[in-house]
């Protein structure tokens, strides 16, 4: 079932159909912010990230030079969509909710009167916020002109509605996939080129199952860290490295139509030594040990004060952690919650969290899975099941035809090895 609506696109009405479940997920978000503008004791609040106005009309929007705004008054509860006039047709066919305004500006470097400030001016109430990723030259306007800073939507896109949990689920799904199929792929000797050509066939099972496809809020990577750049998960592997002796970490990392996943996984091409098997050991440990804890009301910073503790107890410094214990999802690989030591949140039920306690030795490579997991009102439950145990992980056999499909992708990419 689809539900129209008409957007008012500079006097134009477009027409728009949405699902009815995405139409109620779109009112509750646009519900919860008003709240919690009113609850802040303020009249208005502005954003400009491309974030938050996906959040609140499902328009994908790429600034550049010309920024958006959406103003929610908090008053009235109207919205007012700003956006330079090349936008205005593309955002009116945005999802949203109900009828809301979209006024728009001339082209960068506009004309005097005519640029974005002069039409965002009048719409701005006594009293109003911004968000603050507000970019610094748009801030210092917005400040000038009575403006505050505020970070209003924090506590709002913090706890997931089941729709939201739907769509994470979906890239879960994806990223799973792509640690699987990159897995069964590799060989000892192959190339990061070979594992990388997963992002593509992950992108073309998007394209062709899922009902629509927003290229502008889909980015699959799928990749494998080979040791010893696995221990530099931030990093970028060449893509003619060999996955030879040492730990290597595939990781998968979705984003769907707007909603983000991860899953990742260590694995060797070579049969571990006792000393690599003892640290994979340990780092399952502390995977074990942070599940255990996921409960809500339990705080981000006890799970990874744990894992800390449990490591240090098995010879692993902090130096060797790096990394903590997990983060949240949501349209972002990375936000709230943090299960890191200086974090003060709260796990509650239907959060988005990762659980990938690491182990780094420079020069020799990292341990560690990573998974996306929804945290549930007795526990949690993970959305990227897959094995993670040493004998599943140790792919140190090959065939002819993974070593012959090998050698036509480096020729294909032009990687001589």
């Amino acid at each position: 079932m689809t539900i129209p609506f008409d957007a008012q696109a500079g006097g134009e009405a477009v027409k728009v159909h949405i699902p009815a479940d995405a139409a109620a997920e779109f009112q509750r978000r646009h519900d919860a912010v008003i709240r919690a503008i009113r609850d802040a004791g303020r009249a208005q609040i502005v954003l400009t990230s491309t974030e938050a106005i996906f959040y609140l009309t499902g328009a994908t929007v790429e600034p550049l030079e010309r920024p958006f705004f959406l103003v929610v008054d908090a008053t009235t509860g109207a919205r007012v969509l700003l956006v330079p006039d090349l936008e205005r047709t593309h955002v009116a066919k945005a999802w949203g909710t109900g009828a809301q305004e979209i006024r728009s500006y001339r082209e960068f470097p506009a004309p005097d009167g005519d640029g974005w400030l002069d039409a965002l001016e009048p719409l701005l109430a006594a009293g109003f916020a911004y968000e603050p990723s507000c970019p610094a030259y748009i801030a210092d306007a917005l400040q000038a002109r009575g403006g505050s800073r505020a970070d209003l939507l924090r506590s709002v896109r913090l706890a997931k509605s089941d729709y939201e949990v739907r769509q994470i689920a979906v890239a879960a799904d994806y990223a799973r996939r792509g640690v699987v199929k990159l897995l069964a792929g590799t060989y000892p000797g192959s190339t990061v080129i070979e594992g990388y050509t997963t992002s593509n066939t992950i992108t073309r099972a998007i394209v062709g199952e899922q009902d629509r496809f927003d290229p502008l809020a889909t980015k699959v990577t799928v990749a494998a860290w080979p040791a010893p750049i696995s221990a530099e998960p931030h990093s970028v592997p060449p893509l003619d490295m060999t996955l030879d002796a040492g730990p290597h970490v595939v990781m998968a990392l979705t984003r769907v139509n707007g909603y983000a996943a991860e899953c990742e996984r260590t694995f060797f091409t070579h049969a571990p030594t006792s000393t690599e098997a003892d640290l994979f050991a340990a780092m399952l440990s502390a995977r074990a040990l942070a599940y255990s804890m996921i409960r809500p009301g339990v705080r981000g910073c006890e799970i990874d004060e744990a894992v800390h503790q449990h490591l240090r107890e098995r010879g692993i410094s902090d130096h060797q952690r790096l990394h903590r214990t997990g983060h949240g999802f949501g349209l972002s690989a990375h936000e709230p919650p943090w299960l890191a030591l200086g974090s003060d949140d709260v796990l509650a039920a239907n959060l988005l969290i990762s659980i990938e306690p690491g182990i780094y030795l420079e020069g020799v490579g990292g341990y560690r899975h990573s998974d996306t997991v929804l945290v549930t009102e007795t526990g949690y439950r993970s959305l990227t099941p897959t094995p993670d145990d040493l004998r599943s992980l140790t792919r140190s056999k090959s065939t002819a035809i993974q070593r012959t499909k090998g050698r036509l992708i480096r020729r294909v990419a032009g990687v001589r090895n």
